[in-house]
C-alpha cells in the first residue's frame, strides 16, 4: 500500500509545472512564450500584446481563466492580452517568464519589475493604481475602453499603455483618456499620485483599495538578459496549488490513519 501511495505522489508531482530558478525574487515559473501584435488591438510601441504559448519550449504555464472573452483567446485558446511595464525595454521571441510574487524589499507580498525602467534600473514594485486599471481591462469592464477591434481599440490601447507608463514612473505626463484613467485609478485606490488627489465624491472612491489584487508582473527574460516586463491577471490559486494541496491532504489523512492503527 505504501508503495502505491508513494508512486502516486511521484507521478502527480511529475505532472505539475516544473519550477525554474527565479529570475529575480520569489514567484513561480510561467513557462516559455511568444507574442503577437494583432492589428486593431495595439498602438505604437506599447500594448496590447498577445501573449501565447511557445510549445517548443515547454509552453505557457499560466491560466487565462480570469480574463474576459474580449481579452483572451485572440491568437490561441490559452493566449491573453497584456501591456508593457517599462518604456525602454524590448520584447523578444521566445521569452521565459518568472511571475513575481514579492516586493523589492523581499519581505512583503506584492510583485515587482526587474531592471530596465526609465526611472530606475533596479526595478519597481507594482503600484495599486496600475493593478486596478489592468484588472478592469482584463475583465472587460474598464470604463470607456473600446473593446471592438479597429481604430477605437487601437486608441484605447495607446491611452491605457500611457496611463500605465505614467503610473509606473516611465513617462512624465498624460492627457486625454489616459489622464482620465489615472484619475479613476487614484479614486479607486484612494491614494494620491503625482498631483492627482482622490475625489471622495467619486463612486469609485476606495472601491479597489491600496492593493494589487490578483495582478502580477511577468518578468520576461532570455538567458541572463531581462526583457520587457508585462502584466498578468492570475487565476487563483496559482498553478499546481490545488493538485499539491489535495496530495498533501490525502497524505496527511493516510498518515493519520496509519498512526492510529
Amino acid at each position: 500500500m505504501k508503495r502505491v501511495i508513494l508512486f502516486s505522489i511521484v507521478v502527480a508531482l511529475a505532472a505539475s509545472p516544473v519550477v525554474a530558478a527565479p529570475f529575480n525574487g520569489v514567484g513561480y515559473d510561467g513557462g516559455q512564450v511568444r507574442y503577437n501584435r494583432v492589428t486593431g488591438h495595439y498602438a505604437d510601441i506599447g500594448g496590447e500584446f498577445t501573449i501565447r504559448s511557445d510549445a517548443e519550449g515547454g509552453g505557457l504555464l499560466l491560466s487565462n481563466a480570469a480574463y474576459d472573452a474580449k481579452t483572451r483567446g485572440l491568437v490561441s485558446s490559452e493566449s491573453f492580452q497584456s501591456f508593457c511595464v517599462e518604456h525602454d525595454e524590448y520584447v523578444t521571441e521566445p521569452m521565459k517568464i518568472w511571475v513575481s510574487t514579492e516586493n523589492l524589499d523581499a519581505s512583503t507580498p506584492g510583485s515587482h519589475s526587474w531592471f530596465g525602467g526609465n526611472n530606475s534600473n533596479t526595478g519597481d514594485d507594482l503600484g495599486a493604481q496600475t493593478a486596478y486599471l489592468y484588472a478592469q481591462f482584463a475583465t472587460g469592464v474598464l470604463s470607456n475602453y473600446n473593446y471592438t477591434a479597429g481604430a477605437g481599440r487601437t486608441a484605447s490601447a495607446g491611452a491605457l499603455q500611457n496611463a500605465i507608463w505614467y503610473l509606473e514612473g516611465e513617462i512624465n505626463s498624460v492627457s486625454g483618456q489616459a489622464a482620465t484613467w489615472v484619475q479613476e485609478a487614484v479614486d479607486a485606490t484612494a491614494v494620491a499620485f503625482a498631483g492627482y488627489t482622490p475625489d471622495q465624491n467619486s463612486n469609485l472612491y476606495n472601491s479597489w483599495g491600496d492593493t494589487i489584487g490578483n495582478v502580477r508582473i511577468l518578468q520576461m527574460y532570455w538567458g541572463d538578459n531581462q526583457k520587457q516586463d508585462q502584466l498578468y491577471l492570475q487565476a487563483i490559486p496559482a498553478p499546481g496549488a490545488i493538485l499539491l494541496g489535495s496530495i498533501g491532504i490525502g497524505l496527511v489523512g493516510y498518515l493519520r490513519r496509519r498512526h492510529c492503527m
